[in-house]
C-alpha cells in the first residue's frame, strides 16, 4: 500500500483555493498529503498554515537562483526550481540544496540533456514531471511538451534519475487522484512501479531529507 503524495500543488493566493481545502479534496481523491508549493514571488503573501509548503524559485539568472536557494533551503518543506531554461535547468541540477526540478521542459527544447541527467543524479535533484498538459494544453502544444517530456523519462530512465508526478494543480477542480496520475504517467512511459515511486516513496524521501537538512542547520 502506497501513501501517495503530490508536491506541485499552488495554492491561494496564487491558485484558486485555500491549502485546507485542497488538502481536503485531495485526501477523498486518495492521497495521504499535499504539500503546496508557493512560487517565490508569492512567499511573502502565503497566509501560515499548519500543512506542509514548499516554494518553487522563479529565477532569471543563475545568480538570482542561487541567492534564493540561499534563503528557502532552511525554511521550506521543499525547495524546487521553476524549470525551462536551460541555464536554469543545469544550475539547479548542479546544486545539492535543490530538491526538485520542475517541468524542465518548458522551453524551446526539452530542457534536459546527458549531462543535466547525470547532474541532477550526482546532486539528488529529481526530476518533476507534471501532467497537466494533457488537459490545459491545446493539441499542437502539448504534443510538443509531451514528447519533450518522454525524452526526458527516458533520460532519467537511463542514468537513474528520481522523479516525482505532480497534478500541478491551482484549484481543487485540477486536482486527479493518484490512479489517474499513474495513468497518464504510462502514456509518458513510466512503468506501473515507476509511477507508484513517482507518486510516494520519491516525494516522501524528499521530505524527510529536508526535514535532516533542516534540523543539521539548526
Amino acid at each position: 500500500m502506497y501513501n501517495y503524495v503530490d508536491i506541485g500543488i499552488h495554492a491561494f493566493p496564487e491558485g484558486a483555493d485555500t491549502v485546507k481545502r485542497l488538502n481536503y479534496v485531495a485526501n477523498q481523491l486518495g492521497f495521504s498529503q499535499i504539500v503546496a508549493t508557493i512560487h517565490s514571488p508569492y512567499w511573502s503573501q502565503f497566509p501560515d498554515s499548519s500543512l506542509s509548503t514548499g516554494v518553487e524559485i522563479l529565477a532569471s539568472t543563475v545568480r538570482e537562483l542561487r541567492k534564493q536557494i540561499a534563503v528557502f533551503r532552511d525554511t521550506s518543506t521543499i525547495v524546487s526550481v521553476h524549470g525551462g531554461d536551460e541555464r536554469i535547468n543545469r544550475a539547479a541540477c548542479k546544486d545539492d540544496r535543490v530538491d526538485v526540478l520542475m517541468h524542465p521542459e518548458r522551453g524551446k527544447h526539452s530542457g534536459i540533456n546527458q549531462v543535466t541527467a547525470k547532474l541532477a543524479v550526482k546532486n539528488e535533484v529529481a526530476l518533476g514531471f507534471c501532467v497537466d498538459y494533457f488537459w490545459k494544453k491545446e493539441e499542437r502544444e502539448r504534443s510538443r511538451l509531451l514528447a519533450f517530456q518522454r525524452r526526458n523519462v527516458y533520460l532519467c530512465q537511463k542514468f537513474g534519475a528520481s522523479v516525482v508526478v505532480t497534478s500541478n494543480a491551482y484549484s481543487y477542480l485540477d486536482l486527479r487522484a493518484p490512479r489517474q496520475l499513474k495513468a497518464l504517467a504510462r502514456l509518458l512511459h513510466f512503468s506501473d512501479r515507476e509511477a507508484d515511486i513517482a507518486l510516494s516513496e520519491t516525494p516522501l524521501s524528499i521530505m524527510k531529507k529536508r526535514g535532516l537538512k533542516k534540523e543539521v542547520g539548526t
